[in-house]
């Protein structure tokens, strides 16, 4: 390899594998930083909490509405059973 390609602070600038390998770590970590600090930066989103806050409450709803029809059910045809018995 020759001497005579440029060296960026310790970054150099040649196409060999360790080299990409060394530009991919520096590029996964600058990324990283800048997602940490969208992430510490963001604005509080009440819209994403509460959605799934209605949507948990959605599927409680749902689960009470079905074990209400159920007993019901359950009930009725108990009471059309007996009522053809004493028939």
């Amino acid at each position: 390899m020759s001497n005579n390609l440029p060296n960026l602070s310790s970054f150099p600038t040649d196409n060999a594998p360790s080299t990409q390998l060394k530009y991919d770590i520096v590029a996964s970590r600058f990324m990283a930083g800048i997602e940490n600090h969208h992430k510490r930066n963001a604005p509080i989103s009440l819209s994403n909490d509460l959605g799934l806050i209605g949507a948990v409450l959605q599927g409680l709803v749902a689960l009470v509405v079905m074990l209400i029809g159920g007993i019901w059910y359950v009930f009725n045809h108990k009471t059309n059973i007996t009522r053809k018995n004493k028939l």
